[in-house]
């Protein structure tokens, strides 16, 4: 489930549309969640959906760690790539705010850590500062968004949550110790909005 204080908007003929922020979101936010109304699909299942799905999918779903194509059910999949993205962490089963993300502003993310396979690789016309001009089958990008997504993962009990009801708090444990952070937070507990 993407943030409640998204939506989607007309970038450009190039890109097509993308989410947006509709009001400030803050760094440590989370922006999305894998929820019971996103779909695993699973290779059985892709194969036997036939190959006139092959380009659908590859614009609509992502790869997650054990090779299955998710298909999220809202506005998160149509979240852009950035080579400089607002928000990461797809492997966890959630991604987070990485910077403050300001009302009208573009959430995405690096397809880079989404486990493009060598097929998926395009060239990249996002236009951020260090663009890295080809998004590709790359085992570094998680590497690379590691210090920004712990610095936001230490946040998480600081700032409003409103998706905090549909994350199981084990799911956000293991996402914490996943970047190398304690299990739990020694502030205090998230809190919805």
């Amino acid at each position: 489930m993407i943030h409640p204080d998204t939506e989607i908007r007309r970038v450009d003929d190039v890109v097509g549309i993308g989410v947006f922020a509709t009001k400030r979101i803050p760094r440590g936010t989370l922006t999305w969640a894998l929820d019971p109304l996103d779909q695993i699909l699973a290779a059985p299942r892709l194969e036997g959906l036939g190959s006139q799905w092959e380009g659908w999918l590859d614009h609509h779903t992502y790869h997650d760690p054990s090779g299955n194509r998710v298909l999220c059910w809202d506005a998160a999949r149509s979240m852009n790539h950035s080579c400089r993205p607002t928000c990461g962490g797809s492997d966890l089963g959630f991604e987070v705010a990485l910077v403050d993300i300001e009302e009208g502003e573009q959430l995405t993310n690096d397809y880079g850590t989404l486990h493009l396979d060598a097929r998926e690789g395009f060239a990249c016309r996002c236009g951020a500062p260090g663009c890295r001009g080809l998004v590709e089958p790359d085992g570094s990008a998680w590497e690379r968004w590691l210090p920004e997504l712990r610095g936001a993962l230490e946040l998480l009990t600081e700032v409003p949550q409103p998706l905090a009801p549909i994350v199981a708090p084990a799911i956000l444990r293991a996402g914490r110790r996943s970047v190398g952070l304690p299990a739990t937070a020694k502030r205090r507990r998230l809190h919805a909005v």
